[in-house]
């Protein structure tokens, strides 16, 4: 077997396109080129094609997390499912999780004080909300704390904020049980939303009278 491209790619620092008997196998970064030690023309034997195949493997997954990674923040957990539905061996994906760990692409800090950021200025919930959306990510519960505690985030104003949010549609104007009940489903206490717009009421649109639809 002989190497017969080893091309670099401008869009893509660092890497380069390579092929056995001009059969594209695909990219490599210029370390695992050293590591394997080939060059253009050279004649290789199995165990350096098996490892060529191995270190083109790693190379593709570790290219197609970076750009998952890359389009916005991710946790861990979340990159570690994308390449495992890739099909990406899981001692491969960690491998991956922890290099980009490490470069700062992953950063599990950064996301939840954007989520805590987002919920704080666009889109208002509670902390019980808060903290739930992140735990679905495997998001460490004292960063999820920290981020939390350093932030603006007050549940009473962001009760407020989407009480007065919701009053402006027509699924909510006049229905006071179903409000109060999407206001509970976003982790707010039946205590706090009672105080704001008063304990649920009979819902009419039930067909038994003896229902108050909550």
């Amino acid at each position: 077997m002989k190497i017969t491209a080893l091309e670099s790619m401008p869009h893509k620092p660092g890497m380069y396109r390579v092929s056995v008997d001009k059969k594209p196998m695909g990219y490599l970064s210029s370390n695992d080129v050293l590591d394997l030690g080939i060059v253009l023309n050279q004649e290789i034997d199995d165990a350096v094609y098996k490892k060529l195949l191995i270190q083109v493997k790693f190379s593709t997954f570790y290219s197609q997390a970076l750009n998952y990674a890359d389009k916005r923040l991710r946790s861990k957990a979340e990159v570690e499912r994308y390449l495992r539905l890739k099909g990406c061996d899981p001692l491969v994906s960690q491998e991956i999780v922890k290099q980009l760990t490490s470069l700062g692409v992953i950063d599990e800090a950064k996301l939840a004080q954007a989520y805590v950021h987002d919920a704080v200025s666009f889109r208002p919930t509670s902390k019980r909300g808060l903290e739930l959306k992140l735990k679905q990510k495997k998001i460490d519960s004292s960063l999820i704390d920290e981020a939390i505690g350093s932030s603006e985030f007050d549940e009473g104003s962001a009760l407020d904020r989407l009480i007065a949010q919701k009053r402006q549609l027509s699924t909510y104007v006049n229905n006071q049980p179903r409000l109060f009940r999407y206001l509970m489903s976003k982790g707010f206490s039946y205590e706090e939303i009672a105080m704001r717009i008063g304990k649920p009421k009979l819902d009419r649109s039930s067909r038994s009278g003896n229902s108050t639809g909550f």
